[in-house]
């Protein structure tokens, strides 16, 4: 019996206190390579996706905008950073605007088009977070 239970495997999680045989969210972020470097250097984008009301745009560019102006009061050498990294991949950081419409785009295919799937075969959760906003204390 002990045996058994060492051999079961459990997906890990990131969250402590989470389910760990629930799936994360997972998904397409950008079309190419390249356009997936340029979303994750220039937006925070695990959270513009958690606060998107279930993939709405507005939401998304609503929640990008909060997120930005929370980001820049808490590390000012942020955009200086992101410019450094971008030009030293030879990338294109756009405004907050543009990514949030390629990264909606992107994750918007995932499903039906694209299941992404854990090792054991299992079907990651939807990209899109159910909240507009944080459940505490909403936008600071």
């Amino acid at each position: 019996m002990q045996r058994e239970s060492q051999n079961r495997r459990i997906r890990p999680t990131a969250v402590p206190g989470e389910d760990p045989l629930r799936c994360r969210p997972g998904g397409l972020i950008a079309d190419d390579l390249a356009g997936a470097l340029e979303i994750i250097i220039g937006l925070p984008w695990r959270d513009c996706l958690s606060f998107s009301a279930g993939g709405d745009l507005e939401v998304m560019q609503a929640s990008a905008q909060h997120l930005e102006r929370h980001l820049a009061r808490a590390k000012p050498q942020i955009a200086e950073g992101r410019a450094r990294v971008a030009a030293g991949l030879s990338l294109d950081v756009q405004p907050t605007a543009d990514p949030v419409i390629r990264l909606h785009a992107a994750a918007s295919t995932t499903e039906p088009d694209y299941m992404v799937r854990t090792d054991e075969g299992d079907i990651y959760d939807p990209p899109f977070g159910q909240y507009a906003q944080p459940r505490h204390d909403g936008w600071r």
